[in-house]
């Protein structure tokens, strides 16, 4: 049933999860302790940290405040026994597929469930030949995949498409080539990769605008705190805009740019929404504040799509409330997410009495119609899930959501949070 109530007070999402998975994938490149509070523990992570155990490094401490590791470094990696099980996690398989070049000899296989398996993987593969790797994939490009470890070249790498992984990938391979690895972004990508190796003191450089590079490995520990996870907290000021009288603090987020994409698109769309710096480095950190208003409609640039993409189902849902026509274009990656985003996002809100007009790269979407309630799916996709959550409170009959469990990949406790807010109970 709709809430009754509006959303007010202060709210810390759970810590980041591209940004817990760095610091994991990160952690093993240098030799010693390394400490990183605030970590998101969730079954994507965990996927980031099978990885690194399997190279060598131990758990000293994973509690739900903080994670210790102890690396033995590059040096010190062995070649993983057995295939590494990467879950649903395409970051700790992509990012993973450029980490482990940096054995000095060996194979390692990495696999995945279903989801993953079905996920594009040549994207990397063949980046990471250009430096001379060894890659190999399934004929579909798909998983399992396995890397030899081995000497690589450097020189320069042009990515084929905007993908922050991709570029991981390759800097994190660059990190032992012979010469320095410069990648070439068609479209600006979130940075963490970048800003996390500068902070660990590995050279790293931009020396031209939409070019990174890499001339050598990072030399001190990781002593770092992971801050909140701006897409987990989309969810919260989504239900902050479309609530009457709503007002909402997200403290301690990440305020990288990158990251920032889907509350330029709320502010576009007519929300009130300002930001506090608190913190510029490693990573920009502060508050996000979100006020109800209401909804005009989404006009989105392909452009902005990568720095947006992981938002996009969640924007839909706030486009079937908002008065207009909202046109977002240009996401085809999104077909090849946890599921056909695209599809699916359409066949929730069309389920719900949106009027949804699907595309192959995206929807048309005419609003503002009021949802009704309904059995939908969330075919395996966290994202989906927690949108399906977020329609349930503006809905005008109750939502059954079936595959709710999904959430536990990026964010365990949204039920639990959903439920105390649902009950009015107050906002931490």
């Amino acid at each position: 049933m709709p809430w009754t109530h509006p959303l007010r007070g202060r709210l810390r999402p759970p810590g980041d999860k591209s940004i817990t998975h760095r610091a994991i994938l990160l952690a093993a490149l240098v030799a010693g302790q390394h400490q990183i509070e605030g970590w998101l523990d969730a079954e994507d992570t965990r996927s980031s940290l099978r990885l690194v155990t399997a190279l060598g490094v131990s758990v000293v401490e994973a509690t739900t405040e903080r994670l210790i590791l102890e690396s033995p470094g590059r040096e010190g990696w062995h070649d993983p026994s057995i295939p590494v099980d990467c879950g649903n996690s395409g970051t700790t398989m992509r990012l993973g597929m450029g980490l482990v070049t940096g054995l000095r000899e060996g194979l390692t296989v990495l696999w995945g469930d279903s989801s993953l398996s079905r996920r594009p993987m040549a994207r990397v593969a063949e980046p990471l030949r250009q430096l001379g790797a060894t890659v190999l994939t399934r004929s579909s490009g798909t998983a399992p995949v396995a890397v030899a470890g081995g000497p690589l070249e450097g020189g320069t790498v042009e990515l084929a498409v905007a993908s922050a992984q991709v570029k991981s990938a390759v800097l994190l391979a660059g990190l032992w080539a012979k010469s320095p690895v410069a990648v070439v972004e068609p479209l600006p990508t979130r940075d963490h990769t970048e800003r996390m190796l500068a902070a660990l003191g590995a050279p790293v450089d931009r020396p031209r605008p939409g070019w990174v590079m890499v001339a050598g490995p990072p030399e001190r520990p990781l002593d770092f705190r992971v801050p909140g996870d701006p897409s987990s907290g989309a969810f919260w000021a989504a239900l902050a805009a479309l609530l009457p009288g709503s007002h909402l603090e997200l403290e301690g987020v990440s305020l990288n740019p990158g990251r920032l994409g889907f509350y330029r698109a709320l502010a576009d769309m007519g929300v009130p929404v300002t930001y506090t710096i608190v913190q510029d480095e490693p990573e920009p950190l502060g508050r996000i504040t979100v006020s109800s208003h209401r909804l005009t409609p989404l006009a989105l640039k392909p452009e902005a799509v990568p720095e947006v993409i992981d938002e996009l189902p969640l924007l839909a849902l706030l486009a079937t409330q908002a008065h207009g026509t909202s046109t977002i274009r240009g996401a085809a990656e999104l077909r090849v997410k946890e599921s056909d985003r695209i599809r699916t996002t359409a066949e929730l809100l069309t389920a719900l009495g949106g009027a949804v007009e699907e595309h192959p790269d995206g929807w048309v979407i005419y609003g503002p119609t009021p949802l009704s309630g309904g059995r939908v799916q969330a075919h395996g996709d966290h994202r989906v899930a927690m949108t399906a959550a977020v329609a349930a409170a503006v809905a005008r009959q109750p939502v059954w959501l079936e595959g709710a469990e999904a959430v536990a990949i990026s964010y365990p406790e949204f039920f639990a949070t959903y439920d105390r807010l649902a009950q009015g109970i107050g906002v931490e």
